[in-house]
């Protein structure tokens, strides 16, 4: 199953990759969001490849939502992570495909075709770039740490981003906002980031780099810190998660204001009211 992710994300990533360098022409541009024909023809070359070898197995997909077949495999695919990067020209986008069976993340493989890297993960077996097993690294210093901030599209406005952010911009050494969120997670997993800061995101997004972070030993707990646990994958699930390299954890965790700790309890549809 695992080549078999990594072949589908080779399929797609050859495809962007081919279309990267063109004047892209969205279906729809949004204040938050960018629609392009891209990201369903990516899509529909991962989905041939995974049900060619896997036709009983379910998937759900960012653009055709839920195809469903047999519920005991599930793959969990964003045929384009980072579109609005990839719009623009910034090479920071990746292929994120995961399985869940029976409830549980098992496969996580997020693919850079321009970088050509190839972050994979397999419960239990550790984590990889293109074969060379990642591990987290041991910052301890609070004022060194380098993180990224990762927000839902249409659960959290600005000002409250603003608001939830300037603790991290004040106190490490630089948060960023690379709006490409799997990658997000395997640039953690290979000890280039520190901590990641999620605020109501889908969990579609990060699915695939929560396995590969967890597989290269980051501590990955909601706000309050209790510890992650994968529930059963539904589309509107936006957990608001907090994941470090586990030495920094306490601090990082510090630096979420109080009254926004409820907000790691919020789904995306209390959020969006």
């Amino acid at each position: 199953m695992l080549e078999v992710a990594k072949e589908a994300a080779t399929v797609a990533g050859e495809f962007l990759k081919e279309r990267f360098l063109e004047q892209l022409t969205p279906d729809e541009e949004l204040p938050n969001d960018v629609k392009l024909p891209e990201d369903k023809g990516s899509e529909q070359r991962i989905i041939e490849v995974l049900h060619r070898h896997f036709p009983t197995h379910t998937i759900f997909s960012e653009e055709v939502g839920l195809v469903s077949r047999d519920q005991e495999y599930v793959w969990i695919v964003d045929p384009l992570d980072g579109t609005n990067n990839y719009f623009i020209g910034h090479p920071y986008f990746s292929i994120s495909i995961a399985l869940q069976h029976k409830c549980e993340l098992v496969l996580g493989v997020v693919y850079n075709p321009v970088a050509g890297q190839m972050f994979w993960a397999e419960k239990g077996q550790g984590a990889f770039l293109n074969g060379k097993r990642m591990a987290i690294n041991n910052r301890t210093d609070l004022t060194c740490a380098v993180g990224t901030y990762i927000r839902g599209r249409n659960t959290v406005t600005k000002p409250e981003e603003l608001a939830f952010t300037e603790p991290f911009v004040l106190n490490t050494k630089r948060l960023l906002r690379n709006v490409a969120p799997a990658l997000d997670w395997c640039l953690l997993a290979n000890g280039w980031l520190d901590y990641i800061v999620m605020q109501r995101s889908g969990i579609m997004d990060v699915a695939a780099g929560i396995v590969i972070a967890s597989e290269a030993g980051a501590t990955i707990t909601d706000w309050q810190g209790k510890p992650y646990q994968h529930e059963p994958f539904a589309q509107e699930q936006a957990p608001s998660l907090l994941a470090t390299n586990g030495h920094l954890h306490e601090a990082i965790r510090g630096l979420i204001a109080e009254p926004v700790m409820a907000d790691s309890t919020r789904s995306v549809f209390s959020a969006s009211r």
